[in-house]
């Protein structure tokens, strides 16, 4: 149920910080979709892929993303919509492709803003499952400039705000981790990290080379001697003080949180079995 704020403070209405790399997903090769909170608007767990599927991630120019809201429909019957736009500097052979490929399919597109501006960092979703986005997109070629448009209509009407979403991506390359390893380098920076089934009992101690507000995803082996984390461990903060265990399927996701002295704490954000 929706918890009803006494007072809603005013925000920064400067230019919202974004990040010039966008995440756009086929939904149709995606395994889960996160329910949101009772509020409606935070994205719980991670998005996760089909076996062999991931998100593609693509360069945009930030000073040009656009990411409006408008609501249409009469009385009792207001919907809401938000297209996002993006600008693509030049036509390469990348862009057009996946243009070409990604037409009359059901997208949900992913832009990471406040990672700039001191705030927590977090993904605006746009489209969803039962309201996806299908792409439209544009293009100039003249004397002036080789720019891409990027571009979306949303034909499903829905009722939902863009999602926040603070979780992980599957990535075309995972990082992996060795067997046996009881620390997890994570200087790859955010994603995943598959870990692999060990020769004798091994428990993860810590992650490495982390970065504040800084978000990982361990992917579980299974196998004979799948890693364990465990709640005593003061490194991590796992959720309900449960244990985690490497199982095949398994994943769990850490945020790291600044301890001083350039150490972090690891607080557990979602798992699955």
């Amino acid at each position: 149920m929706y918890t009803q704020p006494s007072l809603v403070s005013k925000g920064n209405g400067g230019s919202e910080d974004k990040q010039s790399e966008v995440i756009i997903i086929n939904l149709a090769d995606v395994a889960n979709w996160p329910a949101r909170n009772d509020n409606g608007v935070m994205m719980v767990g991670n998005i996760t892929m089909k076996p062999g599927k991931y998100v593609t991630k693509m360069a945009m120019t930030s000073s040009k993303t656009s990411l409006p809201l408008a609501s249409e429909g009469d009385e009792d019957n207001v919907s809401l919509n938000s297209l996002p736009e993006f600008s693509f500097p030049g036509w390469t052979l990348d862009a057009e492709e996946l243009f070409q490929n990604f037409l009359n399919k059901s997208i949900a597109v992913g832009v990471r803003v406040g990672a700039c501006g001191g705030d927590t960092p977090f993904y605006r979703i746009f489209g969803t499952p039962c309201a996806p986005l299908s792409l439209l997109p544009e293009g100039q070629n003249d004397n002036d400039a080789t720019v891409l448009m990027v571009k979306f209509q949303q034909f499903a009407k829905t009722r939902n705000m863009p999602g926040r979403y603070t979780g992980t991506f599957t990535l075309a390359t995972v990082n992996n981790v060795a067997a046996d390893s009881t620390t997890v380098d994570v200087t790859a920076g955010e994603g995943e990290y598959q870990l692999t089934d060990n020769s004798v009992a091994t428990v993860i101690t810590d992650l490495v080379n982390a970065t504040t507000g800084n978000r990982y995803t361990l992917l579980g082996s299974g196998g004979t001697n799948p890693a364990t984390i465990q709640n005593a461990n003061a490194n991590f903060v796992l959720a309900g003080g449960v244990d985690w265990q490497a199982l095949s399927g398994a994943t769990i996701t850490f945020e790291a949180i600044d301890a001083g002295s350039g150490d972090h704490v690891f607080v557990e954000r979602s798992r699955s079995a």
